[in-house]
């Protein structure tokens, strides 16, 4: 059984309150936040069991998970050093490591760094579930004492995440190719249509799916980001400058279309070798179906497939209509599940698009 400790009850510390507070493995769960009002409505929703008031309240605790924007984490775990249990482990969410892995080494605390490789550009204890991490991958980082390591790999698997271990400074360089230049990218193209818009805000009102899909990230909290971009900024500035490469060199062979084409065929080859990649097992095979956007609609496609004793997973709803992927996502446990959905549907006349693994 484990006590755990979370501060920082926002999104993702709410995310993982929700989540633990389910498992049989889970005794207690401390939790702080200078928010009184999230402490209270998570004790009242019993999804912790005690509000910390005093830092010495976290002596009981098994795992501490820092939820805070990464400036933060360093202060806070610096002052739970002298509080915590010798065998207590605190483990962080931050996007970035280096800093923070390399500041801690010296303090006679076990420390593992670790990054849910999944988020929202929500905010707030309010706005987290219970579902966040089922199945994504969470990584930790590597560390002389496996034994920590292993205590916070069992409290993953009870988020219903997948574990994996790598050293630090690989993960810092990998997340800021895939997150925090793609986050950039996308605060720059909002800002650019926001400058080039005309003052009836004809860019604003005619952008759709294609843009929102591509941009949504950048609905993120500014202060998280700022913090990011701050504490990586030796592993942003050199993909940063290879994006900046590739597009002056696309601006330089524009009016040479094999060129273009090779360009775009690239980068669709490599994209789309995303969407069929079965990992360790966890990838469920899916489902896209076209429906109408009318009342009663989602309710039908679910009445058919329990009709059919067909065992959905999961379902996700796709609010951009200009993609071929449809507007329904299915999820299913099984490809048996996904093959007798698909002939249901099929038979009455859905247009499905079936994701092979």
């Amino acid at each position: 059984m484990f006590n755990i400790g979370i501060i920082g009850l926002g999104f993702m510390g709410g995310c993982i309150a929700r989540t633990l507070i389910k498992s049989d493995k889970i005794e207690k769960i401390f939790a702080y936040d200078t928010n009184r009002g999230a402490l209270e409505l998570a004790k009242k929703e019993q999804n912790i069991t005690d509000i910390v008031t005093e830092f010495d309240d976290f002596k009981e605790c098994d795992v501490i998970f820092l939820c805070t924007p990464v400036g933060f984490i360093l202060e806070y775990a610096k002052k739970l050093s002298n509080i915590v249990k010798e065998d207590c482990v605190i483990t962080d969410i931050g996007s970035t490591k280096r800093n923070i892995v390399e500041e801690l080494k010296d303090l006679k605390i076990n420390f593992v760094g670790a990054h849910p490789m999944v988020g929202s550009e929500r905010s707030g204890y309010n706005t987290s579930h219970d579902l966040l991490f089922e199945n994504t991958y969470y990584i930790l980082t590597e560390n002389d004492n496996e034994n920590s390591v292993e205590k916070v790999k069992e409290v993953v698997n009870e988020l219903k995440a997948i574990p994996v271990v790598i050293d630090y400074k690989k993960h810092d360089y990998i997340v800021a190719a895939i997150s925090h230049v793609p986050h950039i990218i996308a605060a720059g193209l909002v800002n650019m249509v926001k400058d080039l818009d005309d003052k009836e805000e004809h860019m604003k009102l005619l952008a759709a799916g294609g843009f929102k899909d591509i941009t949504r990230i950048a609905s993120s909290d500014p202060t998280m980001w700022e913090h990011i971009c701050h504490e990586n900024k030796n592993e942003i500035i050199p993909v940063l400058e290879k994006y900046i490469s590739n597009l002056q060199e696309f601006r330089n062979h524009i009016e040479d279309n094999e060129k273009n084409h090779n360009y775009f065929k690239s980068s669709k080859k490599y994209r789309d070798s995303f969407v069929n990649k079965k990992v360790n097992g966890f990838t469920a095979p899916m489902l896209n179906v076209i429906i109408k956007d009318e009342k009663g609609s989602l309710a039908k496609v679910i009445g058919l497939l329990s009709d059919n004793d067909v065992n959905i997973k999961n379902i996700g709803i796709i609010h951009n209509r200009e993609t071929f992927d449809g507007a329904l996502d299915l999820e299913f446990y099984s490809l048996e599940d996904q093959e007798k959905a698909y002939k249901v549907l099929d038979e009455n006349e859905y247009k499905v698009n079936k994701i092979k693994w």
